[in-house]
């Protein structure tokens, strides 16, 4: 019993599920796990289904097939991430025989706030109810805010967390030369608006297109590519605009390119937990944020300036407002980042919920 103790608390062995590879948010928060989780010196492996390979991982990997179940019993600990891989725990767990393991999944976001823009009504719809269903066979949800985590309680859900995200981000990192050059065109006429993210509709990209044309002091890039990137540069060519549009496209590590922003702009009309806030903190870059009930619950007002989603002028204006209150707002976004956000501190959260739920088999996380 000892002996067993001993190594719940210091060894395990963790599989992380994924849907692929790609550099994505999700993707990105597996991988940073399994980084500190090697420096604790457990042992992670990861799994994973599409044959999209974009993040280098620091521990072994295996692409598998949906319809075959891995061996439960290897590992400690199983953390999902996203629908399918909900989806592959919820049909492969065993039923009637005994499992040691235990079976956690990070649901990085609001589903159901963001499946429809995601997918038509009906898929939508299908998609929100099973995952739901498939959530019920974890033994722990952690969410990325209390805002989330209320919404999974109020669909019946036992058993949820609430752990920020966190990142390590390296702030001298350079850009590659062409991608420097242009954006240094662009800042010896204009101040720049940022933003990094795979590009949907959701991402409210459309509303900074529309504050151009009331901002001629200033210019947008994106870093980032998604289906409602030719919707926006369409916009931009029929606002008039597209002269102070510089899309970049997909990069690696776009947290890199924050250095050269002057506000970083966060429109959303739904979120997680954004990768990029927690990158433009690290940069010390002054954040503005709709006014969202997620945004409400993990960035603390002193720490940006919120506009009326969907109202221009309140965007103008905390554009604005962000910009000239440069200098105090960066250096409380950094002490905010500094305290809650780096990657250690969301790993020590994720090992001590851990070994919370192999000693107990429940959990409480104390704080984010």
């Amino acid at each position: 019993m000892i002996i067993s103790v001993i190594k719940i608390l210091f060894f395990m062995k963790i599989a992380m599920i994924l849907p692929s590879l790609a550099n994505k948010g999700p993707i990105l928060v597996a991988r940073d796990l399994c980084i500190e989780y090697k420096k604790m010196g457990h042992e992670c492996s990861v799994f994973y289904f599409d044959d999209i390979v974009e993040v280098e991982l620091p521990c072994s990997s295996k692409r598998i097939s949906f319809w075959r179940p891995i061996d439960w019993n290897a590992f400690d600990i199983v953390h999902s991430h996203m629908y399918r891989s909900d989806a592959y725990v919820f049909f492969h767990k065993p039923i009637l025989r005994k499992c040691r393991t235990k079976f956690i999944t990070t649901l990085h976001q609001h589903i159901a706030e963001q499946m429809p823009f995601d997918f038509p009504a009906a898929k939508a719809s299908f998609v929100i109810h099973t995952w739901l269903l498939f959530l019920r066979r974890f033994d722990v949800l952690v969410t990325l805010s209390e805002y989330h985590k209320a919404y999974y309680q109020k669909c019946g859900l036992r058993n949820v967390e609430v752990i920020y995200n966190g990142r390590d981000v390296n702030c001298d990192t350079d850009i590659e030369d062409s991608d420097r050059q242009a954006i240094m065109n662009l800042k010896q006429k204009y101040r720049i608006i940022g933003g990094v993210a795979y590009i949907t509709k959701r991402k409210g990209y459309a509303q900074l297109i529309d504050a151009l044309k009331k901002l001629p002091r200033y210019a947008l890039i994106l870093v980032g590519d998604g289906p409602h990137l030719s919707e926006l540069q369409q916009q931009a060519r029929q606002n008039g605009v597209d002269g102070r549009c510089l899309w970049l496209g997909n990069r690696k590590e776009g947290g890199r390119y924050m250095k050269y922003f002057d506000v970083y702009a966060l429109c959303s009309h739904t979120e997680g937990y954004p990768l990029a806030f927690i990158e433009a903190a690290a940069a010390k870059l002054p954040v503005v944020c709709s006014d969202i009930p997620v945004f409400k619950s993990i960035i603390p007002e002193e720490c940006s300036c919120f506009f009326r989603l969907g109202n221009i002028d309140s965007l103008c204006d905390a554009l604005v407002c962000a910009d000239k209150r440069a200098d105090v707002l960066s250096e409380k976004v950094y002490a905010y980042y500094l305290h809650y956000l780096v990657r250690g501190k969301m790993a020590e959260n994720y090992m001590a919920l851990y070994n919370r739920v192999l000693n107990t088999g429940s959990a409480s996380v104390e704080k984010k």
